[in-house]
């Protein structure tokens, strides 16, 4: 969304504000994973928060394709990563200090079945992927919400992931305690789907309806050019305000909601403000267009470095250094994926199955 203009209706509107908000949410992810900063891991709850407005977003007008349309964004990249995993485990199973090879653990992670990977961890075999599972469910249950109702969508999509959130977490000690073969399946199926981290989905849905009311609002009375400023100014505090107190906070449970979860839609609607007015830095927006691939690919390259080449234990000359390399090889490298995989294997796929 670049200055926007009075004279589009809302669902015409491209999101370049939005896009760049993405872009700082991948790149401090990346931040996450490097040991002497180990701060935002409230990225995801951005991704999520932006998730869920733009599949309310993208389906106003057409959901034709619509769970077609996801896979084939989803799954190409993110199966390719868990395919490289499971044969680096193969053949280099020492460079992984909990996960082993097990050919369960590749089917599990291919077909979205949250599993025990080591030491309690519920997570597939690209362990920050979690996140897809969580995306790939909120998909489904969109799916089946506007075949109920196209027009109660959201509501209904709400109610399915407030249900299933509120009855894992009250029946969570009796799922914890199944001992049987199906138990074993569904207790980390259960307690992973039901976590309220998918209840951010709803802020993202919240956050459709009233972005496109702000929006009819300012077809009629436009937003001043100082909004648009002051909305952009917000953005990078909240980030450094989010950065300073992660360490110092807990987010385990519905405690991530207030503390993440209402952060990340207040990004979003901070970021919509600030595009109505002003043009966003190309870098950032192209930042938000490679988010996909930097998310999932950063984390092997930024752990490769981290053990073999600089230390990123404490803050160093040398740990600076290292964060400096880590970030350009995780853009160059995410930029090529989206190039190679998004752009022209993807566009390939949606030409043979989207016509």
């Amino acid at each position: 969304m670049e200055n926007i203009t009075v004279n589009k209706e809302f669902h015409e509107l491209h999101f370049d504000s939005i896009q760049a908000l993405r872009g700082l949410a991948a790149l401090f992810v990346v931040f996450q994973h490097v040991r002497f900063l180990n701060f935002g891991a409230f990225g995801v709850d951005i991704f999520f928060c932006i998730s869920g407005f733009m599949i309310m977003f993208t389906t106003e007008k057409s959901t034709k394709y619509f769970f077609r349309k996801r896979l084939v964004r989803i799954l190409p990249l993110y199966y390719l990563m868990t395919l490289g995993t499971y044969l680096s485990l193969l053949l280099f199973p020492s460079m992984f200090q909990q996960t082993r090879h097990d050919f369960s653990y590749l089917v599990k992670s291919l077909l979205f079945i949250p599993f025990d990977i080591g030491s309690g961890a519920i997570q597939p075999l690209v362990r920050i992927g979690w996140t897809i599972n969580c995306e790939m469910l909120f998909y489904l249950l969109f799916f089946i919400a506007f075949h109920i109702s196209m027009k109660y969508r959201g509501l209904i999509c709400s109610a399915f992931l407030v249900i299933l959130v509120g009855m894992v977490q009250i029946f969570a000690p009796a799922i914890s305690s199944w001992q049987s073969p199906i138990g074993n399946v569904l207790s980390p199926f259960l307690i992973f789907y039901g976590d309220p981290v998918m209840l951010e989905f709803l802020f993202g849905i919240l956050a459709y309806y009233l972005l496109r009311y702000l929006y009819r609002r300012h077809t009629l009375h436009p937003v001043s050019r100082t909004v648009s400023l002051v909305s952009a100014v917000c953005i990078p505090v909240i980030f450094c305000l989010l950065a300073y107190f992660t360490p110092r906070i807990n987010v385990i449970g519905f405690l991530r909601l207030p503390q993440w979860g209402l952060p990340a839609l207040l990004l979003l609607i901070l970021a919509f403000l600030a595009g109505l007015r002003l043009s966003m830095p190309r870098f950032f927006v192209q930042l938000g267009n490679i988010s996909y691939s930097l998310y999932l690919v950063h984390y092997y390259p930024v752990m490769f470095l981290d053990r073999v080449v600089f230390d990123f234990s404490t803050l160093s000359v040398l740990s600076v250094v290292g964060l400096i390399v880590s970030v350009v090889i995780s853009i160059v490298l995410a930029y090529l994926c989206w190039i190679l995989i998004e752009r022209k294997f993807t566009g390939w796929l949606r030409r043979i199955l989207l016509r």
